[in-house]
Order: structure tokens, then sequence, then C-alpha cells
């Protein structure tokens, strides 16, 4: 019991102990996908990361940038240019295959699965969050794709359009669960998909009608 007219200390971080970036950014990652983008409050992200609301802001400058950053938590660009550079990883040598088998694990994967269905669904909802994807997917996904097939406004495009499939199944599959895709097994749908991802990624620029 505490002494009279004393008020028991705050549990968490002590004070004038370095705030990490990432502490605060994974309390987000957890908030945005318990409550979706419009009902998370930096307030909210502070308490949950033990810190004050003004060191998040500090950190961030914008709930919309929190959103953005804290989307690394869950679509690692690295992971995808890992799959796009080598069969390594699962010993498939088909590029499309290796890039779809990784992107439909983000999804299916317990710890990030519910992540990417909220912040999808707010980025379909909310003006703010719909930004954020948005500078995500081009600031990071595409950027680090488009560097691995050589840079270039050609390589970008093959990024996009890669890029457009693998979200269009996500789409149907895992937030609207629309069937006969929401039923599939994901190897079939690694199976199913993969020739167009490929074809996106390696094919001749005359063969796509890419613009010159």
């Amino acid at each position: 019991m505490a002494s009279p007219g004393r008020t028991p200390r705050r549990r968490g971080r002590r004070e004038g102990e370095p705030v990490s970036r990432d502490v605060v950014l994974a309390a987000a990652k957890s908030r945005f996908a318990a409550d979706g983008y419009e009902k998370t409050t930096l307030r909210a992200v502070a308490t949950d990361a033990r810190v004050d609301p003004a060191m998040v802001l500090y950190l961030f400058g914008s709930k919309q940038e929190l959103f953005r950053e804290s989307l690394r938590l869950i679509i690692d660009p690295a992971v995808l240019v890992a799959a796009l550079q080598g069969p390594e990883a699962d010993g498939d040598p088909d590029v499309g295959a290796r890039m779809v088998r990784t992107y439909l694990g983000v999804w299916e994967a317990p710890e990030t699965g519910d992540s990417m269905r909220a912040m999808l669904a707010s980025a379909t909802s909310n003006t703010d969050a719909r930004e954020a994807f948005r500078s995500f997917m081009q600031s990071y996904v595409l950027a680090a794709v488009s560097e691995v097939l050589g840079g270039g406004s050609e390589a970008r495009l093959r990024a996009s359009l890669a890029g457009s499939s693998l979200v269009g199944v996500a789409m149907l599959r895992y937030l609207m669960s629309v069937p006969p895709l929401s039923e599939l097994p994901a190897d079939d749908v690694v199976r199913l998909v993969a020739p167009a991802v490929t074809r996106y990624l390696t094919a001749d620029a005359d063969e796509l009608g890419l613009p010159t």
C-alpha cells in the first residue's frame, strides 16, 4: 500500500530513458489493427507505448505518417526483394511464384494477417489512410522492387502491374472473402496467379505492350 499523501508512480518508461521508435511503431501497429485508422488516436498509441503523446507527435509528425511507417512492420520490402533476387528461401525457380507465395504469407501469418486486413480496410475507407498507404507503396515497396528490376520508369511500371495483381487477390480473398478465390488453398492461388506476375516482371517490353 502506498504511503498516505503519496501518489503511486505509473509503471512504464523511466524518466529520461530514451524513447524507441520501434516501441511506438509496435504499439501503433497493434492499435491500428484493433481499432482501425479513424478510431486510433496518438494519445492511445502513446498510452500503449508508455510515452508522452507529444513524443509520438515529435517522432512521426502526424497520425498519417505513423500509419505509413507502421506498415513497414507488416510488409517488409526487404522480404519482397529477397523473393525477387533468388530461390534460396523456398527453392522455387519461378520469380512470380516466389513473390505470390511471399505476399500470401504476410496475409496468412497470425502475427500480420489481422493487421493487414485492418490497414487495407482503413485505406479503402479513409482519405488520410489511403494517402499513407499509397505513399508507403510508392516510397518503399515499389521503389525497392523496381530497383531490383533495374530501376527507371519501365521497372516501376512492371512493379506496379505485378502489385495490382497481388493487391487485387488480397482484396477479394482476404478483405472481402469472395468465393471461390477465398476458399482455394494458398498453393492453388500461387499456381494460378504466379504466371501473370512472372509475365509482368520478366516478359519482353514489346510483348507486354509497355509504352516507349
